[in-house]
């Protein structure tokens, strides 16, 4: 079975719709999915099957804004949105594991056992809203929540530094990007990450970052196959 998943819960009521001749999403993309895309976000693979690795022209047959998750070391897995709660995308595989994201920041993750409830920012956090890059701030605070099971809830307040790189190429998925690479650098008095962006030069549309979303599961992979709505 293939490593490689689409979420493709897209309904009427949600994002996509129905074509006009009654063909639900799922009759669409049915066959495509359940040939090549079922799989799962954080399990290994099997080590006598090699994943399916999806090609642009597979990509290209969805019709709805697409991004690939990768958590450590894991397969990547590619998903669309399954609901927009007022610029909150909500995306998540067929096991009910996911994240919100805002903008090109992952503001919660549910289903891996120990989630991202929230993340608190400014309104001028680049990372949420796209920020020509000479008018980024040098600095910027976020909150992160999280519940652990049966116990309270708690908070980690944090300061990020940005620190900008020279212009380099990435590829995703066989298209090549001009970005600038940002080394985020975040700290409280009790813990320090690092999240990684790269960042398009003129507008600072995230293509695709690095992320820290907790201190239990490892740091998680987003990269924009297609954007959803103009970048």
């Amino acid at each position: 079975m293939s490593r490689v998943l689409l979420l493709m819960l897209v309904s009427a009521l949600a994002l996509a719709g129905c074509s006009s001749g009654g063909n639900t999403v799922y009759e669409r993309l049915g066959p495509l999915v359940q040939e090549q895309l079922l799989g799962d976000l954080v399990t290994e693979p099997e080590p006598e099957v090699q994943p399916h690795e999806m090609t642009r022209a597979d990509l290209d047959q969805i019709p709805y804004a697409t991004i690939s998750l990768s958590l450590g070391d894991n397969p990547r897995a590619f998903v669309v949105p399954l609901a927009d709660n007022g610029g909150y995308l909500v995306y998540q595989d067929t096991a009910q594991r996911g994240v919100v994201m805002r903008g090109g920041l992952i503001t919660a993750t549910h289903g891996f056992g120990y989630n991202l409830d929230s993340v608190a920012h400014r309104r001028d956090d680049p990372v949420v809203r796209p920020t020509p890059l000479p008018q980024w701030p040098a600095t910027v605070e976020r909150s992160y929540g999280f519940t652990l099971r049966g116990q309270s809830s708690y908070d980690i307040a944090v300061a990020c530094a940005f620190e900008r790189g020279v212009r380099e190429f990435i590829e995703i998925v066989e298209l090549r990007f001009e970005v600038v690479r940002i080394v985020e650098t975040c700290t409280s008095p009790e813990r320090q990450f690092v999240n990684t962006h790269w960042a398009d030069p003129e507008s600072g549309f995230i293509w695709r970052s690095v992320q820290w979303v907790g201190p239990r599961i490892p740091a998680m992979t987003v990269e924009i196959v297609r954007p959803y709505g103009p970048t």
